[in-house]
Order: structure tokens, then sequence, then C-alpha cells
């Protein structure tokens, strides 16, 4: 073989290797057969050393007058790659693994009391929800960014995360670079501080580092974040990178680690945490069970909302999830944030296939542990009672805030932020679960709870229990759908009961004259109670 004809070998796997250098350094994937991003990575290498053999071995290609195979072995390989992926990724959906799909979401729930279990509100002091949202969060942040001055101009606020700092919830937001210039002419100073904003009492503040610190999702190079701890843990494969701070107020960026249960990367499943220190880089992993108790999310909620809904979906089966949906539950697309414990939990509530837009539980998933209680509570999804909320406020035009759950008087009761179109908390307003009519507005989280108290609170004590009656029914049952929740009416001699219709489907079936045992929850106003069927 010739010096040239050498140099036409060499030549393409030179370039491919120099060009996966720099690709490996601009993305990083991990060196994990579950990473996608692998696999694309040997894909695009494949193809782009079949280009360059082309190019520099076309001479050496042709016999004959024709090509040989030899000058699309990388094309080839890339296909290969490519129908390898895809095959594997057909066969690893719901259709196949229908069973290990649900079994990821079930194994980690478990039922519970929400009487017992949940604290009791007292005395209007509700210190373990995030009432405010993310985006008035992000509103008060920039507000408070704007008065520091110059730092102001020298670096932007980033995204805010919901965390717990000595058990309290947090939302904060470390400082940022604007730009590849201002982390340049910055970086030797360092990102200074970060925001604080109470999601309770609505205050903010900017608190600044023990000491200035380098790494961050906004810097460049080896200090950017995602980077660094890819080369820190080359094979990790990792997602939800945020930014916390421990109880002392040291910082770290945190990110998820993962492993899945089917296929190159379908049912992901947290298995623990890479945490860094963000002055000096120092990267440590962690198994699920052994992450520092500071530690607010292990178990990112979006991951654990999927893996519920997963059980949700295909608990029967997938083809009873596309068809007959007998059993099917899913989860609000949205959630809040409650402390329960030591440990941030996100709240959402279980919507059923048949359930018009009623939920017919909730739960609250442990992103520090990843367990789940669920609690069998029919109600009205979130989404309505933001708008009974915001029904109260009508003349203000103010929005409501997604809803977090707490317990009055062993009741769950939803509350909410109430603001204006600058993002500003104007109220608050707390909702019956059970019966979204039961609605009141206050000034400030006292006040509010204390109108709701004083307007619906008999009989509200810890664990009050409902009230049993047998009634006899006067007329055939009645069925109204208000705002898209569908409810049964039964009047008898004295009164009229209201049973939300998931649920308590038999009482359809009664005529005028039958006598039914019911569970009285309340009374809605003069004359008319909220029920449910006594089992």
């Amino acid at each position: 073989m010739t010096k040239r004809k050498i140099l036409r070998t060499l030549l393409p796997v030179g370039i491919t290797l120099i060009f996966a250098a720099g690709y490996y350094y601009y993305a990083p994937p991990a060196f994990n057969f579950h990473d996608p991003e692998l696999w694309w990575f040997l894909i695009v290498l494949c193809a782009v050393y079949g280009v360059l053999r082309l190019i520099f071995g076309h001479r050496t290609l042709i016999e004959n007058g024709k090509p040989t195979w030899k000058g699309f072995l990388g094309f080839a390989a890339a296909a290969v790659l490519f129908l390898v992926y895809f095959i594997i990724q057909f066969f690893s959906g719901p259709l196949f693994h229908a069973g290990t799909y649900a079994a990821a979401g079930a194994e980690r729930i478990t039922t519970g009391d929400f009487a017992s279990e949940i604290q009791m509100v007292e005395n209007g002091e509700i210190t373990d929800i995030a009432i405010m949202d993310t985006t008035t969060a992000e509103a008060m942040g920039r507000r408070q960014i704007g008065s520091l001055g110059t730092l102001a101009t020298q670096y932007e606020l980033g995204q805010f995360m919901t965390t717990t700092v000595n058990a309290q919830p947090k939302k904060v937001a470390t400082l940022g670079y604007g730009s590849f210039w201002k982390w340049l002419s910055t970086r030797d100073d360092g990102i200074p501080g970060y925001v604080s904003v109470d999601p309770v009492t609505g205050s903010s503040e900017y608190i600044e580092f023990p000491e200035p610190i380098h790494y961050s999702d906004t810097s460049f190079f080896n200090e950017n974040i995602y980077r660094h701890l890819q080369f820190a843990a080359p094979t990790a494969v990792f997602g939800n990178v945020h930014f916390e701070v421990d109880n002392d107020g040291n910082p770290y960026w945190i990110a998820t680690t993962y492993s899945f249960r089917v296929g190159i990367n379908q049912v992901r499943v947290p298995d623990g945490v890479l945490v860094c220190d963000a002055v000096t880089g120092e990267v440590t992993r962690y198994a699920a069970g052994e992450a520092p108790a500071w530690v607010s999310i292990v178990y990112p909620a979006d991951d654990i909302i999927e893996l519920i809904n997963y059980a949700g979906l295909y608990g029967n089966g997938y083809w009873n999830s596309r068809l007959s949906k007998t059993g099917v539950y899913t989860c609000t697309d949205d959630y809040g944030y409650k402390v329960v414990g030591d440990n941030l939990n996100a709240f959402t509530g279980i919507t059923s296939a048949a359930s018009d837009k009623s939920n017919i539980a909730f739960v609250l998933c442990d992103e520090h542990t990843g367990q789940v209680r669920r609690y069998d509570i029919y109600g009205a999804e979130e989404y309505s009672a933001e708008t009974a909320a915001e029904g109260l406020v009508m003349n203000y035009g103010y929005r409501a805030s997604f809803p977090s759950l707490v317990n009055v008087g062993g009741r769950p009761v939803y509350i909410m932020a109430l603001t204006d179109d600058g993002a500003l908390i104007k109220q608050y307003a707390m909702v019956d679960l059970q019966d979204y009519t039961r609605v009141v507005a206050g000034d400030t989280v006292k006040d509010t709870w204390q109108q709701f108290v004083d307007r619906y609170g008999d009989g509200m004590t810890a664990g009050a229990e409902t009230e049993a009656e047998t009634v006899r029914l006067a007329a055939p049952p009645e069925t109204a759908v208000i705002e898209g929740n569908t409810y049964i009416y039964l009047q008898t001699a004295d009164a009229i009961y209201r049973l939300p219709a998931d649920g308590n489907e038999e009482a359809l079936f009664a005529t005028d004259g039958d006598r039914l045992e019911l569970s009285v929850i309340g009374e809605i106003r003069d004359g008319l109670y909220s029920a449910e069927l006594k089992r």
C-alpha cells in the first residue's frame, strides 16, 4: 500500500476522532447503553466517517469503474445502529410491557387517612405549604434583583426551584451570567448570591453565599454544571439539574440519576443523586436511600407523577387503557407543594377516566423518599377550585395560583393565592375540596382561614366524622352538571341532598319511597346538604 493510500485511509479516521472529541466536549453523552444521546453520538460519528471516507478515499473505493462496498461501511454502521435503536424502542413500549410500567408506579403507592395524617391548621397558622406559585416568585425575584444596583446589570436571575430549608418551604434561584461575555468578564469574581422567596408569607430576600460560586448552568466550558457533572460521573444518566442550599446556606447543584426497567430508556426510575459543591466543584454520588437529609429533591415530582400515571393507565393491561378503561386514572397536569415532616411533597389530584372534571383521590409525593400516599377523597379537581376562587373576585380580575391542600377541622380544603396582572399577591382563597361552592377570600392567610371556619366550620373538629342519616325519598333522583361535574339530587320531605355521581351511581336506581343510608358532609345552604352514600 502506497503512502498516499495509507493517508487516504487514515485521514477519515483521524478527522472523525477529532470531530468526536469536539462533539463529546460540547454535548457529552453518558457512556451508558441507556442514554439515547450515546446512540445518536455513535450514529453521527459513523455517518461522518462515511462522508469522509468517500471524500478522501473515493479513488481507492472504485474497482472496474464501480464503487466497492468498502465505501459504504460508515453509512451501513449508522443505519444498523439506527435500526437497532428503533426496534428496541418499539418493543419497549407499554403494549409489550404494561405490567412492568404499572408495577413501577404501584409499588410506591400506599393508602393514607387524611384527617389523622395531615396536620390540622391551628389558629390560621399555615407554614408548611408553598401557596405562592413559581410565576409570582419569579416576578418578586426580578423586583428584588432590580433593587441591587450594579449587580442587576452584571447578573441575571436563574430559574426558581421549590425546596426546603430547615423544614420550611422556599423558592430559590441563584444569580447567573447573562451571556458569554459577562461570564468572561466576571468569572474570576464568581456569582455572589441568590434570591430566596418565602411562598407562605410572600416575602423575598437576596442572600450572599459564604463564598462566591463558579459552577452554574450559565457558566461556560468546564464550569458549566451540566458538562462538569457528566465529566465527573461519565457513566451516569442524570436529569433535573437544579440549585439548592443546605440548612447552613451553602450552595449546591443537585442532579437526579436514573435507572431504566425496560429497553433503552423506558420506565425511568430515579435511583440516586449527584451532589455538586457549587464553590469547589466537588461531586459526590449517592444512592437514593443515602442522599443527605437536607437534599429536598431526590425524586422529582414530574418523575413520580409519571410513574403514578403508569400505574393508573396500565394497571389492568394496555388494551384496557385504550378500550373499556376500567379503573383507569391519571394525575392532574400540575401540582403544588407541601412540607410533611421535614420533606418536600408534591400534591396533585387523581381523576378517573370516567369522572368528568372531579378528583377521585389525591396524592402526596415525597420528593426525598419517592414514596406516595394516596387519600381516597372525592371532590372538585384543582382547576374547578381555581375557577370558584376567581369567580369570587371576578370584579378585580385576580388569577388563582395552583391550589395546595390543608386540613381544616379534619376536612381537606384547597388554599391558593390570588394575584393581579403584575403577579402581586392581593388576596388568598380557600375552597372546600368536597364542595367547591364553599369558598371564601381574605386579605391574609389567617383572615381567610377564620372566614372559612366561621362560615362553614360547624362540626369541624380534628378527625370529625360525617353524620350518618337514613332518608326516605319523596321523588325520583335527578341529575345536574355543574362546571363539568355531575351531581345526583335526592329530595325528601324536609331537605335535598346532593351527591357526586362518581362513586354514588347506585343512588340513580332508587325511586320515590325508597330509603337510603347517607353520610351527610354538611349543609351547602338552607335545605341543601352535601352527602354521599354510606359505605
